[in-house]
């Protein structure tokens, strides 16, 4: 197949397929070998075709793999069975059986998580790592239940499969101010008349709506073929079964982690996946972990993709010296 996509510079050959690792099938994207290999792993909801704006230029440098996590987009959804040491099992296995080589890995978000405990887990597997803005220490127990996004979770899992109703009732923090903003009414009701539109002529497929911009393309797509359960288990905590400083401590590969924008809301808390105190610790367990902040939204590799290309080439660079 060739991505041709919103917000994609020049076209790439990349080949769709599925692969069965520990028992769950994973779908994925292989890009043409051009170099080393590098897996590329989405956030939460996200499908592969999140990394559409960088795989172009990836693709010229490494032999890209971008994957749907299990519970996302056409892999196998596993209601019951989402821990992040499982996920993180899952990259290791991806690694081992189907990539058979020692790989970079990249993950946003969730998927940051997922890396480091493959880092940790593997080292013999995994070159280097870099974690997009993941929520390090924010999603271990107790510390989840005190940021802005355990509500958001319990707003998607009390929504969800009803996209009209999840944008047409969705709040997000404001910087400035104590109260909430609403997802805008016109755009709830316009996006809402076009997701059952597609539905009605499209059943059972995901809802892909060209003339959104790329992210919310994405969310809306991600959203619509996606299990769940996999937020509920972050709702419930059963998500959250690892001690990520023990992670940190044991991953021996050039690391680097990117920091997005964050703020603390007076009355919500943390919004964003980090703050300050997050990621002095991180540093404090590894100090050989570089750190990157930027000032654009969480999704890096959309908002600010040159960039996010020049983190993997520093981490790739590092491995090679290593």
């Amino acid at each position: 197949m060739t991505i041709a996509w919103s917000g994609v510079q020049r076209p790439v050959a990349c080949r769709e397929q599925d692969a069965v690792v520990e028992g769950v099938r994973l779908h994925y994207v292989e890009g043409p070998a051009s170099g080393p290999p590098l897996l590329l792993i989405p956030g939460q909801s996200m499908p592969w075709q999140s990394y559409t704006k960088v795989l172009p230029i990836l693709a010229e440098r490494y032999h890209v793999f971008a994957i749907d996590v299990r519970g996302h987009g056409k892999s196998e959804h596993t209601p019951g069975h989402y821990t992040f040491s499982r996920l993180g099992e899952d990259v290791v296995a991806f690694v081992r059986d189907v990539i058979r080589a020692p790989a970079l890995v990249s993950g946003n978000s969730s998927g940051g998580i997922m890396a480091l405990h493959a880092a940790a887990l593997a080292p013999s597997w995994i070159r280097g790592i870099v974690l997009e803005d993941p929520p390090l220490f924010t999603t271990e127990l107790p510390r989840a239940r005190d940021t802005w996004v355990q509500g958001f979770f319990e707003h998607t899992v009390r929504t969800l499969p009803d996209l009209p109703r999840y944008f047409s009732t969705l709040t997000i923090p404001k910087k400035r101010g104590v109260e909430l903003m609403s997802f805008p009414r016109p755009l709830a009701w316009v996006l809402g008349g076009a997701i059952r539109r597609h539905q009605r002529l499209y059943p059972g497929a995901p809802v892909d709506l060209a003339w959104l911009p790329l992210h919310v393309r994405l969310f809306v797509r991600g959203l619509s073929e996606y299990d769940v359960d996999f937020t509920r288990a972050c709702a419930e905590g059963r998500m959250y079964d690892l001690d990520q400083a023990a992670d940190l401590s044991r991953v021996c590969c050039p690391a680097l982690l990117v920091r997005a924008a964050s703020f603390v809301h007076p009355t919500l808390g943390l919004v964003g996946a980090m703050g300050d105190e997050d990621v002095a610790r991180a540093k404090q367990i590894l100090p050989s972990l570089a750190v990157e902040e930027v000032s654009s939204p969480h999704v890096v590799h959309i908002a600010e993709p040159t960039r996010f290309v020049g983190f993997v080439d520093r981490v790739a660079a590092a491995a090679r010296a290593a």
